[in-house]
């Protein structure tokens, strides 16, 4: 199981362009070719959150691909970009990096709405993208994409295991419709709610909104007098939702497919991370970022192996492959510690 602690220094480190070389093992003098691995997140606005930690832990994959060697003989230029958690804003930076043809691979966007917005730009161009950190539609399908998390509906049927009645705030996105896809299934009554009063709220309560909305829904409860359960999915694991909800974080549940890295990873991958981000420990988003470009980078090892070597069509096939996940669950502790529950918990 696991728990988190959200991060905070990668400040000023985006601009609208960041180039990193990863060097591959080559004779003094000698002209390298290069690919490029894309990098599209919010790194500065009301989201910004999102990219404060997945940013190192995509710098650390690069170092560590760079000690090893490189890839497959090549130079990989990292190449990030700020979309603001802006769906326009993520469409146009989707076509720049279409319009390069060095750019063989894109991690991305984190959020749902940035990255429906531009996944049709990375379909007609043949370019894949890897999505960590987000749910997904069941069933959802768009050419090139990698969806790197599990079905919504599979976190939902574990946010409803041992409910009967619950009150879900958010009725847009992945996590929402799949709460009332799950209900309806089996046979729990689910009320839709903007913002409850206490009264109204009854014992359970699920949000499947962002980080923000979320927070300060359980701040109005619990200045309301609120004393039921709160419980959501992935989002709850953000700073935004502990410093917006204060008090009323205490207690709150959540599921998530993305273990905090110290619940799972080593000592040593710790201090690695530190040592990239400026001495900041790694959060929610640290370790699917990392496990996505480490995928990226493989998929680019095996497509220069070619005589053509790396082509966007050939670092698709090789990210074809279904992916396993888990699920862990969380509960955050007054002061906002999180903490994370052994599998045997009952959810």
């Amino acid at each position: 199981m696991n728990k988190t602690r959200p991060t905070g220094a990668i400040r000023s480190v985006l601009s609208a362009l960041i180039v990193l070389l990863l060097a591959a093992c080559s004779l003094p003098g000698s002209v390298r070719p290069t690919v490029k691995i894309g990098l599209v997140a919010p790194f500065e606005g009301r989201y910004r959150y999102i990219g404060y930690d997945l940013f190192a832990a995509v710098r650390l994959a690069l170092r560590q691909a760079n000690q090893a060697g490189g890839v497959g003989g090549y130079a990989v230029e990292f190449v990030a970009y700020d979309d603001g958690g802006d769906p326009q804003m993520a469409a146009l930076q989707a076509r720049k990096l279409a319009l390069d043809p060095d750019v063989m691979v894109v991690i991305g966007h984190f959020r749902e709405e940035t990255t429906a917005a531009a996944l049709p730009v990375y379909g007609q161009a043949g370019m894949s993208l890897l999505v960590p950190g987000i749910l997904v539609d069941e069933g959802a399908e768009a050419d090139g994409v990698i969806w790197l998390g599990p079905p919504a509906d599979v976190v939902a049927d574990e946010l409803l295991a041992d409910v009967e009645s619950v009150t879900l705030l958010g009725n847009r996105g992945a996590l929402s419709a799949a709460l009332q896809r799950c209900a309806v299934r089996r046979g729990i009554h689910l009320a839709v709610m903007a913002q409850p009063t206490a009264a109204e709220a009854g014992e359970v309560v699920i949000c499947a909104a962002d980080a923000l909305t979320c927070g300060e829904a359980a701040a109005a409860l619990a200045a309301d007098g609120w004393r039921g359960e709160f419980r959501g999915g992935p989002e709850l694991a953000a700073a935004d939702f502990v410093a917006a909800a204060g008090d009323g974080a205490t207690g709150a549940l959540f599921v998530t497919p993305w273990p905090f890295p110290a619940d799972v990873t080593s000592e040593e991958w710790i201090a690695a991370y530190r040592d990239v981000a400026g001495g900041a420990a790694p959060g929610p988003l640290a370790l699917p970022a990392y496990q996505a470009t480490l995928l990226a980078l493989d998929a680019l090892a095996q497509s220069a192996v070619a005589p053509a070597g790396p082509t966007r069509a050939g670092v698709a096939a090789a990210l074809a492959a279904d992916r396993p996940f888990e699920l862990y669950w969380y509960r955050i502790a007054p002061g906002g510690r999180i903490i994370p529950l052994p599998a045997s918990a009952g959810f």
